[in-house]
């Protein structure tokens, strides 16, 4: 466990006989009744090799743009320290562990008992906890959890700024261990029903645990490669723009333009290209694409190619889409239900 001391704190920290950290004399206590924590937390997902992944967050504007679209947390994986401060709010000490996406409550309760010597602290309320929300992960478990008060009222406007520093610095050693890798991977795909009449539909998963499928705009001709391209402007609109993107198609004429558009490099002009040229000329990350053979046993396109089939069959068939988001569900399961990913 990782701990980081600062001088000038009330509390005064000793290392007893037997070896455990604890509060001296008056300070300590069996159930504490008040402990200010501030908490920082980095999320990552694990792919099938076992390589962390900076967990990118998605963009909302995938749901209120009306599309079938989740963003799961089961699978995420979180490094987080814990500052524990004292009544004058003086940080005393920082803690750092990892845990499961789930268990973030019970490691950080675990973390201050191990530092302190007590059995898990039980009290209700007994633990003002100040967390960020940037994206919202990680604050269901805790916000459940009757030990913590997340975010209590008296604390707004109380300048925590040393204890939150002492959180962030204590993880950027685990950050920086994959935070070059954190460019978002999709994998997309395209179904166009056999009949003229019918709309297509576009079909997109990420390795960061993202998936949304979306109808073909009705100003695209009924065509094989307007579906593709729906499902890659997915990927290319609703991808952070600060971001990197690897685009994975099983076709090879979208990940050409896709290519050339992004380094310049445009010929011809085709109904797609001003899609894709629009999605990204507003990115400021990179933008690159790769083929990928179809139907070769990649996890991700055969989840996309699913997708998207089961998205352009019950659309233009009239079905409910409570009950296409229920299969999507069940594809995501099947296909990647070997991998520690969001899913």
């Amino acid at each position: 466990m990782m701990t980081a001391h600062f001088p000038g704190s009330k509390i005064s920290i000793v290392l007893d006989p037997d070896g455990v950290r604890r509060f001296r004399s008056t300070e300590r206590q069996i159930q504490p009744t008040r402990i200010l924590a501030v908490v920082e937390r980095v999320p990552y997902t694990r792919d099938h090799s076992g390589s962390k992944h900076a967990y990118v967050p998605f963009s909302a504007a995938v749901v209120l743009d009306g599309h079938l679209a989740q963003r799961a947390e089961r699978g995420l994986h979180f490094d987080f320290a814990v500052t524990l401060c004292d009544n004058g709010l003086l940080p005393v000490v920082t803690l750092s562990g990892t845990c499961r996406t789930g268990e973030l409550g019970t490691a950080i309760l675990d973390s201050i008992a191990e530092f302190t010597g007590t059995s898990r602290i039980a009290s209700t309320a007994s633990i003002d906890l100040l967390i960020s929300n940037r994206d919202g992960l990680g604050l269901n478990d805790l916000s459940s959890n009757p030990v913590f008060c997340v975010n209590p009222s008296w604390l707004f406007g109380v300048n925590l700024e040393q204890a939150t520093q002492a959180s962030q610095d204590a993880l950027a050693p685990r950050i920086e261990s994959y935070r070059s890798r954190d460019a978002v991977v999709a994998y997309t795909d395209g179904s166009l029903p056999h009949h003229g009449k019918d709309r297509g539909a576009g079909a997109m998963v990420t390795m960061q645990g993202h998936w949304a499928t979306q109808i073909s705009p009705k100003n695209f001709s009924r065509n094989p490669l307007m579906a593709e391209t729906t499902g890659a402007l997915l990927a290319l609109r609703y991808t952070p723009a600060d971001s990197d993107l690897a685009i994975f198609s099983d076709s090879q004429v979208l990940v050409s333009s896709i290519n050339d558009i992004a380094s310049g490099k445009l010929q011809c002009r085709q109904a797609h290209h001003a899609a894709i040229e629009i999605a990204i000329a507003r990115r400021k990350g990179s933008t690159r694409a790769v083929w990928v053979r179809g139907h070769n046993g990649n996890c991700y396109n055969e989840a996309a190619d699913r997708m998207a089939v089961l998205m352009a069959r019950h659309f233009n068939a009239g079905i409910n889409p409570a009950q296409t988001h229920s299969l999507m569900q069940m594809i995501i399961a099947e296909e990647l239900a070997g991998l520690t990913l969001a899913v």
